[in-house]
């Protein structure tokens, strides 16, 4: 199978607080809800999710074709400071349920970022042992 992936992805353990959010009025459209962010590139991220519906609205299919509901994610830096919080935009790419997975976060979500993660963000995740 041929790696369709531009950029490389780093690996990681993270909570991370994921709400939809209405880029237009600059609003939460949503509480938030704690996903475990596995992987990220400079474009995207993989995310594992507990539950699919907060407050009445699909997290995945909400902001499917809206140019103005995006996923907004908000983590705390792993490395030098750790007071410092870090929010990225994305959308969502893709959507499945792990069959196989026995934990409580059974969701799974590809996001694309709005905009391009800068390379210095991408060191304050918290690597996973792959070895």
């Amino acid at each position: 199978m041929k790696n369709r992936r531009k950029h490389s992805r780093t690996f990681v353990q993270q909570d991370v607080l994921l709400y939809l959010y209405d880029s237009r009025s600059d609003t939460n459209l949503t509480g938030q809800i704690v996903a475990l962010l596995e992987d990220i590139s400079k474009q995207g991220a993989g995310l594992r999710i507990s539950q699919v519906f907060v407050d009445g609205k699909h997290i995945f299919y909400a902001g499917l074709g809206s140019e103005t509901t995006v996923l907004k994610m908000v983590f705390r830096s792993t490395e030098g400071n750790p007071e410092a919080i870090t929010t990225l935009f994305a959308r969502s790419v893709w959507f499945d349920r792990d069959m196989q997975d026995t934990t409580d976060m059974p969701f799974r979500i590809g996001v694309k970022f709005v905009e391009p993660v800068p390379k210095s963000c991408l060191g304050c995740f918290d690597r996973r042992d792959t070895g």
